[in-house]
């Protein structure tokens, strides 16, 4: 099992190291194409996503919290499909992706969420929920400052506009649950191995979230050193590690 886990570690590490030697190669006056470029980040995705496939079939199906890690398996898999369509050239269709992406993650928390809370019967305390609604309000604040007032004005076509309220509200429920989930293993697994794999993931997706507002709708079109693309790739592998971390510790 140790050695399995490493083989995972090693391999996710390289394979992000790879990338990000990649986007420093300018530093050093050394080009390489965007193709390429593009080619080597999907291939860091697909070693992610083969691994994550194949812990996430050796999570035994008795228990009910499988069903949540096997959504947000496929919504690692919608992911990659967006970046592979975007590689293709196939905006329209990786935005669907995307977004598909996003709901599939949010359905898999909301599962966590659900049996967690009804199996063990916790309930969030006044303090932890009045703590919830403040953030869950002033995080909305300011998505629709730096995000949805400025697509709603702007003279974008409506099916541009229609996909990226979709994309900013996914965003924003996404978050939102991950406060949830957060909150409710906090109080009740702080620091137990369960937990850990719930940190890892609640991480990952909160992190791509937050990415993807910061440079999409407050930094633009980011480009320097790719710093964009090193931070999603980061967060989609700390996901791919916690269905990896779920698969060995509930293997059947």
């Amino acid at each position: 099992m140790e050695k399995g886990l490493r083989v995972v570690e090693v391999s996710l590490f390289l394979s992000l190291f790879v990338v990000i030697l990649l986007s420093f190669l300018p530093l050093l006056n050394v080009s390489i194409s965007n193709q390429i470029y593009d080619f080597v980040y999907l291939l860091a995705e697909i070693v992610g996503l083969l691994f994550a496939l194949i812990y996430a079939l050796k999570i035994d199906k008795n228990q009910k919290l499988w069903l949540g890690w096997f959504f947000i398996l496929l919504g690692l898999g919608a992911y990659f499909l967006k970046d592979l369509l975007n590689f293709l050239d196939q905006q329209n269709l990786s935005g669907i992706l995307g977004i598909l992406s996003f709901i599939l993650s949010f359905v898999g928390i909301l599962i966590f969420i659900i049996f967690i809370s009804n199996s063990l019967r916790l309930r969030l305390t006044f303090n932890e929920n009045f703590l919830l609604v403040i953030n869950a309000i002033l995080l909305f604040i300011l998505i629709l400052q730096v995000g949805l007032l400025p697509t709603l004005l702007s003279k974008d076509p409506l099916w541009d506009k229609v996909i990226s309220v979709i994309y900013l509200l996914g965003n924003y429920f996404i978050l939102v649950v991950f406060m949830i989930l957060f909150l409710t293993v906090t109080t009740n697994f702080w620091g137990g191995e369960i937990a850990r794999n719930y940190y890892l993931l609640a991480l990952g997706i909160a992190l791509l979230s937050v990415a993807s507002i910061i440079f999409s709708y407050v930094l633009g079109s980011y480009e320097l050193l790719k710093l964009d693309k090193i931070i999603y790739l980061g967060a989609y592998l700390v996901i791919v590690y916690a269905i990896v971390k779920e698969g060995l510790m509930h293997a059947v």
